[in-house]
This record gives structure tokens, sequence and C-alpha cells, in this order.
């Protein structure tokens, strides 16, 4: 019985050192890869075929933008709703009178963009939670809002218009908003106070 146990436990040390290989040697493969894509449109470059060098560096953007982790790196209180990526007036203050709508506008990166056949897909979904100033939850939605896109050419100026409508006494809160990418294990959020007066 304990022969069998320690064969087994032999077993699973070898699969986990050739598992931790496999993906070492892939992660090295690819940024092989990328490496040599690279230095293939720097020689399309001096061979002055800007054209085609800006399709292999379009590649190689969508691969690294894919591998690396999702953040939120812009993200407030606006004046009204957004009209499109990067345009908006960000709000001063973030004071709210009972029954004002409050708007956020947000600019995820690095989301999975998934390529099948001739279309890319994104697909996000936004969950939110209200604290109140000592970090006491409240209450919020789990998913609250889908974002699903079937898009010829991958995108990566996205942006989210989202719109609160709390019912709360006055005091300090925290609206915390957060980001789900569905097509693979990333995520991000991001944190605004607020006052209701």
């Amino acid at each position: 019985m304990k022969e069998m146990r320690r064969g087994e436990e032999a077993m699973k040390r070898i699969f986990f050192v050739v598992l931790t290989l496999s993906l070492l040697f892939a992660a090295l493969a690819f940024a092989q890869d990328e490496a040599k894509l690279l230095a293939e449109a720097a020689s399309l470059i001096e061979a002055g075929k800007i054209a085609e060098a800006q399709r292999i560096l379009e590649d190689v953007r969508l691969a690294l933008w894919n591998r690396a982790p999702m953040v939120c790196p812009v993200y407030c209180f606006v004046e009204g709703e957004p009209e499109s990526f990067g345009v908006y007036r960000k709000r001063i203050s973030s004071t709210f009178v009972a029954g004002e709508t409050m708007y956020v506008y947000a600019e995820p990166k690095n989301y999975t963009i998934l390529k099948e056949g001739d279309i890319y897909h994104v697909f996000l979904t936004v969950s939110y939670a209200v604290y109140d100033k000592d970090g006491n939850y409240l209450g919020g939605e789990d998913p609250w809002e889908n974002f699903r896109y079937l898009i010829q050419n991958p995108v990566f100026e996205f942006f989210l218009s989202l719109s609160f409508d709390f019912t709360i006494d006055p005091g300090e809160y925290i609206l915390e908003v957060k980001v789900k990418d569905r097509l693979s294990d990333k995520e991000t959020s991001f944190r605004l106070p607020f006052k209701r007066i």
C-alpha cells in the first residue's frame, strides 16, 4: 500500500515537472516568435515596405495585448454620458444630490480579443458594489452589465459608459466596479469614493 502511494506521489511529481517545463518552453517559444516577428518588421521597414511591417506589428500588438493582464488605467465620474472613446467631461466633484444620476467613464485595456475565422470576439461583464466609508458592503449586482461584440478587426480603444441611480441616505460611500473578461480569466477593478447629500 505504501509503495503504491509512493508511486502515485512520484508520478504526480513527474507530471508537475513535465507540465511546468512544457509551459516554460511554450512561453519561451512564444517570446521567440514575437522577437522574430519584430526583427522581420524592422527588416521590412529598412526595405521601405511600411505597410507589410505594419501588418506584422499589428499581429505582435494583438498577441501582447492578449497576454498582458487586464487593467483600467482611466476611470472617473463624468458630466453626462460620454460621447465616444476619450471624449468625456470629467466631473470636478464627487458629491451628488439625492436623485442625481452618477455617470462613470472607464477605459479597460488588455481584454481578450479572440479571433475565430474572420471574426473577432470581445466579451466583458461588469459588476458593481457599494460600500460605506468604513468598507462595509451595502449592496451591488454581479453580473450587472454584459458587453459582447463581434467585430471585423481588433479594437484596442474601448470604453465603458456606466450610469448609477442609488437610493441611499446622505453620507460617504465607495463605488467599486469590477470588469471580468469572459473569454479568459482576466479581471480588473477600480474604486470611486463619492458623497451623497
